[in-house]
């Protein structure tokens, strides 16, 4: 099990994981004793699920990415789902107005089409750019940033509106 599925799985059963120093905290307090093979889950994984959790500093939400972050050469191959998350996370960030963060995705996408994406399709111009600022906002690698905004949308959706319920 991973620690993204590790993760999912607590907020399925309506539990939150947190740091709280060098200790796991389960919130609600409490609700973890109705789970008794799941606490022994978090007991194993308990110092690889503190280091994830407490190890990742991200600028976070509207933050613009310094214009000399590298550009990515390969052609994105995302499939159309996470293509669609990654750009709605950002437009979301952007409102669809101008700004700062809007000004750097466009400068992005010219700068992919200017150089390592001048035989791409014109779609994965918007996805590369969008790629790269939610993954220097979020400090995750491209696949780490698709299973958190699968996931952080399964969350939102809630335990009972699951797309295999």
């Amino acid at each position: 099990m991973t620690l993204t599925e590790i993760y999912r799985e607590a907020a399925r059963r309506g539990l939150r994981l947190e740091t709280a120093g060098d200790k796991l905290a389960v919130y609600p307090k409490g609700k973890l004793a109705e789970f008794p093979d799941f606490a022994d889950v978090l007991l194993v994984h308990k110092p690889a699920l503190l280091a994830w959790l407490s190890n990742r500093p991200c600028p976070g939400w509207q933050s613009v990415p310094p214009s000399d972050l590298p550009l990515v050469t390969l052609r994105p191959n995302p499939g159309p789902q996470d293509r669609e998350r990654v750009i709605a996370y950002l437009r979301r960030q952007t409102s669809d107005r101008p700004g700062p963060l809007c000004a750097w995705l466009v400068r992005r996408e010219n700068a992919y089409y200017d150089g390592p994406g001048r035989t791409w399709d014109c779609a994965w111009f918007a996805y590369a750019a969008a790629r790269d600022a939610a993954c220097w906002q979020l400090n995750r690698s491209e696949a780490e940033l698709h299973e958190f905004l699968t996931a952080t949308e399964e969350i939102a959706r809630g335990p009972n509106l699951r797309e295999d319920a």
